[in-house]
């Protein structure tokens, strides 16, 4: 078995997938699990030239799903996991910052982004800024960029976390709920990518969820 797999979940990411997979595989000697989220463009075919094992919803399920789906499989050939996304946001180089971490005294890492308004758009930053401070006091923990995707998982501590959502507030219950079970969370640093996508997150819908997931996790 494999020390550790990275997973990428993507949704009509044809445009990157294969280039981030490719350079991933040209820098460590790592195994790749695309989960294609019910793509509508070339993003499954794309992935099965590069990765070493591709997943497919036939209809999009989210991005927590995907993420649980892909950690799930990588159960199978790795003892940890790196997250990232297939948007390019995440640098293949930064991986490295994880891989020479003392990755062993924790059960997430977090890939922490050097946020400024400066180097992120301003909504992203205030909500950042926001739901970040909301995860830590509910986590106990000091938890400085909840809502980035590049993370690693240690995958038997990840599977005793009771996830409830499905989107992409799954990403914030998985740190809460973590807290919660005193799993230690860590930090590293990565960089800030910022192209011309569009991003996938509704400011209003993820919103809601994200406070109804919030609500639900005081509950638990």
């Amino acid at each position: 078995m494999d020390r550790t797999a990275i997973v990428i979940p993507a949704y009509n990411e044809e445009k990157f997938i294969g280039k981030i997979v490719s350079e991933i595989k040209k820098m460590y000697n790592i195994k790749v699990i695309v989960v294609d989220d019910g793509s509508k463009d070339s993003t499954y075919e794309n992935a099965k030239k590069t990765a070493d094992i591709v997943l497919k919803h036939e209809i999009n399920k989210g991005k927590g799903k995907t993420l649980s789906d892909g950690i799930v499989k990588a159960r199978e050939i790795s003892e940890y996991a790196v997250l990232m996304d297939g948007d390019y946001q995440h640098l293949p180089s930064d991986i490295a910052n994880f891989l020479n971490y003392e990755y062993e005294k924790y059960d997430i890492i977090i890939g922490s982004r050097d946020m400024t308004v400066k180097n992120m758009p301003l909504l992203r930053y205030i909500t950042n800024r926001t739901t970040t401070l909301v995860v830590s006091l509910l986590a106990k923990q000091k938890v400085y960029d909840s809502q980035s995707g590049f993370r690693m998982v240690k995958i038997e501590s990840f599977l005793k976390i009771p996830i409830k959502t499905f989107r992409f507030q799954m990403e914030s219950e998985m740190l809460i709920k973590a807290g919660m079970l005193k799993q230690r969370i860590g930090h590293v640093r990565v960089k800030t990518v910022y192209g011309d996508e569009v991003s996938k997150i509704n400011p209003v819908k993820d919103t809601v969820r994200f406070i109804k997931m919030v609500l639900e996790a005081l509950w638990v």
